[in-house]
């Protein structure tokens, strides 16, 4: 019998637990274990250009969906990690001994950028990569335009069609 996956699932701009598909694509792997983890990227913390409330609500949220991951399980957490995700996930790659690597595809484009190095540097490592489409969002931003010929939707019913 191969061994169960070692899994980390990285939060990214959606730090929900009830109804993610990409963290339901994580657990559909019956891990062994699976590491939640979120990233200070130091490209958003140092260009973001957002108030102390911002900030603040972003701390609670992390601290809400930690409370949230011991509630289910109490020997976890969600682990906050300063470090840009290009240098630190090889390093839990192998600390880990990760198998998998789950998160929700992103569409900015420094996201699409990071995670195109995030995937050679996990395949690179023999880590298997798990990007779910979209979660946070009802339709795939890339697949609306793409299906309106390149150009973006500029009402409602653009989107229905």
């Amino acid at each position: 019998m191969p061994p169960k996956p070692r899994v980390i699932y990285w939060f990214r701009t959606d730090l929900r637990l009830h109804d993610s598909p990409a963290l339901h694509a994580a657990l559909d792997l019956k891990p062994e274990c699976l590491y939640p983890i979120w990233c200070w990227d130091p490209h958003y913390v140092y260009r973001a250009r957002v108030g102390p409330n911002r900030w603040q609500f972003l701390l609670d949220c992390q601290s809400d969906l930690s409370a949230s991951i011991t509630k289910l399980n109490p020997n976890s957490k969600l682990f906050v990690i300063r470090e840009a995700p290009q240098t630190l996930l090889p390093k839990l790659f192998k600390a880990w001994k990760i198998t998998h690597l789950v998160f929700e595809r992103d569409t900015d484009p420094y996201a699409k950028e990071r995670d195109a190095t995030i995937i050679d540097l996990a395949r690179e490592a023999g880590v298997e990569v798990v990007a779910t489409r979209h979660g946070r969002t009802l339709y795939d931003p890339d697949e609306l335009v793409k299906a309106h010929g390149g150009k973006p939707t500029m009402s409602i019913s653009q989107v229905q069609h």
